[in-house]
């Protein structure tokens, strides 16, 4: 295990001593479990993604609303470059 240090605004660090005690667990130990769940949740995110990606193919800008032109301007902003 690795040895860190953090600073928690007062009312987050009440709010976890009353979760941890409520509990019968260390303050640590909900803290790593609040990071397991949020890299959990980012991978978990990461992965929804990664499975639709090639899934669709790119419409003709003709064939786009006028917000979904604009947004796909945005995404490529060099495009006239290309």
């Amino acid at each position: 295990m690795m040895r860190t240090q953090i600073q928690l605004e007062e009312a987050d660090y009440e709010r976890l001593r009353k979760v941890a005690q409520q509990q019968r667990r260390s303050i640590a130990d909900c803290i790593r479990e609040g990071i397991k769940l949020v890299v959990a949740s980012g991978e978990a995110q990461q992965e929804s993604l990664d499975s639709i990606a090639g899934k669709f193919a790119p419409q003709p800008d003709a064939d786009l609303k006028p917000h979904d032109q604009w947004w796909s301007e945005s995404m490529l902003p060099n495009r006239e470059a290309r």
